[in-house]
């Protein structure tokens, strides 16, 4: 079996928000799992599993504090990318949910991009691509 990334996890505040960006932007992806967990380290923590059966993006509460944007030098995860087949409508999508537009990806002839970031600074850029071919979609010469 190839390996692939499955899932990864994302510690916020609001759980909710960030559930609701991605289901805005991803109509194919859903919630697959949540629970509650009454003490993680002494505090009441909720986690949703959004995403589709081969992968998801865990959001769980109980989050303090603040992270960095992604322009700050702060040590962490920037942002998770995820392919949609198009980019136009899952802005439309995300900006009709109420959730901002934070900025365009480069210009590249065989991919597109746009980054939008949740209340606690988690950005997700969102990708379409042009062509089948991997050497065009990867090509960082461009």
């Amino acid at each position: 079996m190839k390996s692939y990334v499955e899932h990864a996890n994302i510690t916020v505040i609001d759980a909710e928000h960030s559930v609701g960006l991605l289901l805005a932007a991803l109509p194919d992806w859903s919630i697959r799992g949540e629970g509650r967990t009454d003490d993680w380290f002494g505090k009441p923590m909720r986690w949703y599993h959004v995403g589709t059966e081969e992968s998801y993006i865990t959001i769980q509460d109980g989050g303090e504090g603040e992270a960095g944007t992604w322009q700050q030098p702060w040590i962490g995860v920037k942002h998770i990318g995820i392919v949609v087949d198009d980019l136009k409508k899952t802005i439309s999508r995300l900006e009709d949910a109420g959730y901002p537009l934070d900025h365009m990806g480069g210009e590249h002839p065989y991919r597109q991009s746009a980054y939008f970031q949740d209340k606690h600074h988690v950005q997700f850029e969102f990708v379409e691509y042009f062509s089948e071919l991997a050497t065009e979609r990867n090509d960082y010469q461009l």
